[in-house]
């Protein structure tokens, strides 16, 4: 894959991940303003826990070792057979995995909040029920997402999650006087259209809905055995979200939902913009394996590497200088008050320290499963799991929930450092040098634009708790807008490899 067509892909993929970000982002604002950080809303996460984050373990997962090996088979016909092997066995255990949660809701919601008693209890079992089929529809819409990229189809799966976002927003109307459980259905309703979204670009591609069965061909056996360690390196690095759950459950009621909340706009910068790249870059990552160019593996893996640092690392800056003023704009409204603002935005501060890392394991992780790499990652991830695990226990007593969220960081930095150890090991040549350089351009011109943040803040008024949701929409504009000016500025100034076309065509057309 060219540079252009890197970005022209990227590019496209951005404006709908724009979408899918901001429609989901209206779907948390009405969460907010229907529970706040109440009881209801705390059951309604730990209950959206469960089918959201096992359909991504197990869809992912299975995605992410079906693509490499997909990739080799592009130019053969069996490969339909492949992919639709590997469809329905996915969709056959999780279809199972289903019944049984249906069967034992109880248990699971036991085990994930132990401390909900009483009336939290019974409104997680009720939505958890309700909820649970979404895990076979999210699940093969994750599969079907990876079958469609490996084709470098990519606006189709990217649409998905904006129609589930806007099924969800528009069955509200019906639904949302019920609370916690007229959101579940909402839920129920967005996965299933989630799945249905992809199914006529599956069938152009040649891989129709009747099912068309090999399980004897050795790739089927060779991808499902590959899914099993993703698919635990995938819960290892998801593990975060059980912790929270867990831990939070012992907590101040709203805990739950304000770590939920601060995690949500975390995962911001990595939706709008890692993804996209993530997206685009895996396929071009297993293209290069397959054809045994390894120069080319590299040089994406760097640029992987260097793209999200451009944009997390200012990203990060503006979360931990205005998690309040950030918080504020986005959901207080309705029962999401002061108290729960300020709840959230203390979780938001620890959690924002950790948006670059998380985002660089990412595209290291898709580079380790691009050469088929799939226990490394594993060992990896369990090691930041430790380092979060004994910090949760550490610091959620003098802490509270913000310990939770600096436990989780310090996880995902272990597991990036690490990562990065050894890929210098796996990928030889790896231009090091080079890296380290462009990287320190971009921290330089993030601290810049952190300091210049600070300032317009300051002069904005952003820090003042009772300005208007007018003047605060239009603080943080002016604030970060002047900063990002700023901070493209300097990277001019710095020549970053990334920006330099981009300065050659500005000063073009100036002159």
């Amino acid at each position: 894959m060219t540079k252009e067509s890197l970005y022209k892909a990227s590019s496209i993929l951005l404006i709908l991940f724009v979408a899918s970000r901001v429609l989901g982002f209206v779907r948390e604002q009405i969460i907010a303003a229907l529970l706040g950080t109440s009881i209801q809303a705390d059951a309604f996460v730990v209950a959206a826990t469960i089918p959201f984050t096992f359909s991504y373990i197990i869809g992912v997962a299975a995605g992410n070792a079906l693509l490499p090996v997909y990739t080799g088979r592009l130019q053969s016909q069996d490969r339909i057979r492949l992919a639709s092997t590997v469809l329905y066995a996915i969709g056959a255990l999780v279809a199972v995995l289903t019944g049984l949660g249906m069967i034992f809701t109880a248990a699971l919601v036991d085990f994930l909040a132990p401390g909900f008693t009483g009336q939290a209890r019974e409104l997680a079992l009720l939505s958890t029920r309700i909820m649970l089929p979404s895990t076979l529809f999210l699940t093969l819409g994750f599969v079907a997402k990876a079958v469609l990229n490996a084709h470098r189809e990519f606006a189709v799966p990217a649409w998905a999650p904006v129609w589930q976002n806007i099924i969800f927003i528009v069955l509200i109307i019906p639904f949302g006087s019920m609370l916690g459980p007229g959101l579940a259905w909402c839920t129920l309703a967005g996965a299933v259209v989630f799945y249905l979204y992809n199914v006529p670009s599956m069938g152009r591609v040649g891989v129709p809905v009747r099912p068309l069965l090999n399980l004897g061909d050795p790739d089927v056996r060779r991808v499902l055995l590959m899914a099993v360690p993703v698919i635990i390196t995938t819960l290892v690095n998801r593990g975060f979200i059980f912790l929270d759950r867990w831990f939070g459950s012992h907590l101040v009621e709203g805990s739950i939902a304000a770590l939920n909340f601060a995690n949500r706009v975390r995962e911001l910068p990595y939706g709008l913009f890692v993804a996209v790249v993530s997206t685009v870059l895996f396929p071009a990552l297993a293209a290069a394996v397959s054809n045994n160019d390894m120069p080319a593996l590299r040089e994406r893996a760097a640029k992987g590497l260097r793209l999200v640092g451009l944009v997390t690392y200012p990203c990060a800056a503006l979360l931990m200088i205005l998690p309040a003023p950030v918080v504020r704009l986005l959901f207080e409204r309705g029962a999401f008050g002061p108290a729960a603002t300020e709840a959230t935005a203390t979780a938001l501060a620890y959690y924002a320290v950790s948006v670059t890392a998380m985002s660089a394991v990412s595209v290291l992780t898709y580079t380790f499963l691009s050469l088929r790499e799939v226990m490394l990652p594993l060992w990896v991830g369990v090691a930041g799991l430790t380092v979060n695990v004994v910090l949760d226990y550490l610091l959620v007593g003098p802490m509270g929930h913000d310990g939770l969220a600096l436990g989780n960081t310090a996880g995902f930095v272990v597991t990036a450092i690490l990562m990065l150890v050894f890929l210098h090991r796996r990928l030889p040549e790896f231009p090091w040098r080079r890296q380290a350089s462009e990287q320190l351009k971009i921290m330089a011109a993030s601290l810049v634009f952190a300091v210049v943040l600070y300032f317009m803040a300051l002069f904005t008024g952003l820090f003042e708790q009772n300005s208007s949701p007018i003047g605060q929409l239009a603080g943080i504009t002016l604030a970060s807008g002047t900063a990002g000016i700023v901070y493209l500025l300097m990277l001019f100034l710095f020549n970053q490899e990334d920006v330099v076309p981009l300065k050659q065509r500005l000063f073009s057309k100036g002159s």
